[in-house]
């Protein structure tokens, strides 16, 4: 439990620091071309570095047994009881859905950034800033499913408390969570499947299923739209080249980052409760991957987009007495972004 605590403080000092870092270099270094792609990094950098802070004070826990898991928090000595505690975590769940959403976002941005025929039938005008409402959606939509379905109650604590107290060393009584119990035993000692529970899951299976689908589709459109315009621009300058060869680069890393830290865990979390399979590792690597997400997110922009890259480069320069150092940042040519806008 301490060796978690930590980590999820590190990540979230890191998350902060570098999302904050990030909301800079896409505020002040930014070419005016980029459209309202700005603004959208901006609201998922914003966006990280709170959920990396909801995460520090929620403290969640997430953990797998039978037909159930759960997402709990230890609120002995804390200033928040039982109930309060349990409306944090619904908005901590809210939250990840939130970021789910976020993915597909991003990715159908991307896409109409580089197809714009898909931009003017879609997202006209300022119709495309119906793309920031969506998370908030998926938001407000998962933390009511969890308010709603998943409360504690006598029955759950009764299910979940031998396996909360002897894993984590946690009365029952001081634990808040959401229980996703999806079988109960009945009066005949059988499980039997909880259709208000499989409702509520079948939701989020909604939500996970279309942000992965936007995120696979519109990621592979991305590839295929990239890929076309770096071979018809065989004999265009390096740079042109180079920039096309940086979306590319940043689309595969930027998806690569949610499938293994959040898709992957999440889609283990639903599954193996559901048909009652008791996993043979625990399951509280979620809550790792979940908090280690926003830590490394914004690594892909800073590192692999050209604009963001040489200011950090030129900053440390400067921090090492290197005063002429290249002024090849300022000077690039903004049309060379125009694919991004």
């Amino acid at each position: 439990m301490l060796i978690v605590y930590y980590f999820k403080i590190v990540c979230a000092i890191i998350s902060v620091f570098l999302n904050c870092i990030l909301t800079f270099l896409i505020m002040k270094k930014s070419p005016p071309k980029l459209g309202v792609y700005k603004y959208l990094m901006v609201y998922i950098a914003l966006f990280e570095g709170f959920y990396s802070l909801w995460d520090l004070i929620t403290e969640p826990i997430v953990h797998s047994y039978k037909a159930a898991f759960v997402v709990l928090r230890d609120f002995n000595g804390s200033l928040f009881d039982r109930e309060i505690s349990f409306i944090l975590i619904c908005v901590y769940c809210g939250l990840f859905g939130f970021s789910l959403a976020i993915f597909g976002v991003h990715f159908i941005y991307r896409y109409g950034a580089i197809n714009k025929p898909f931009m003017d039938k879609f997202l006209p005008g300022n119709r495309v800033y119906l793309l920031f409402l969506i998370p908030l959606w998926y938001f407000s939509w998962w933390a009511m499913l969890c308010y709603i379905y998943f409360h504690f109650t006598d029955v759950t604590d009764d299910y979940m408390k031998e396996t909360i107290e002897t894993h984590f060393d946690i009365p029952i009584n001081d634990a808040s969570y959401i229980c996703v119990y999806y079988q109960p035993t009945g009066s005949d000692g059988l499980p039997h499947p909880d259709p208000n529970i499989f409702f509520a899951i079948g939701c989020m299976w909604y939500m996970v299923g279309s942000s992965m689908f936007c995120v696979f589709y519109f990621g592979i459109r991305c590839y295929s739209q990239i890929r076309n315009s770096i071979a018809q621009t065989a004999n265009a300058s390096l740079a042109v080249k180079s920039l096309q060869s940086q979306l590319f680069n940043a689309l595969v890393v930027q998806t690569v980052i949610p499938v293994v830290l959040m898709y992957i865990p999440i889609g283990i979390l639903f599954f193996f409760p559901m048909v009652i399979w008791e996993l043979p590792f625990t399951t509280s690597f979620v809550g790792y991957t979940i908090a280690l997400y926003p830590a490394i997110d914004p690594l892909p922009n800073m590192i692999i987009i050209r604009f963001y890259r040489r200011a950090i480069i030129d900053f440390f320069l400067w921090i090492f007495g290197k005063k002429q150092a290249a002024q090849s940042f300022n000077s690039i040519n903004l049309v060379e972004v125009a694919p991004m806008s």
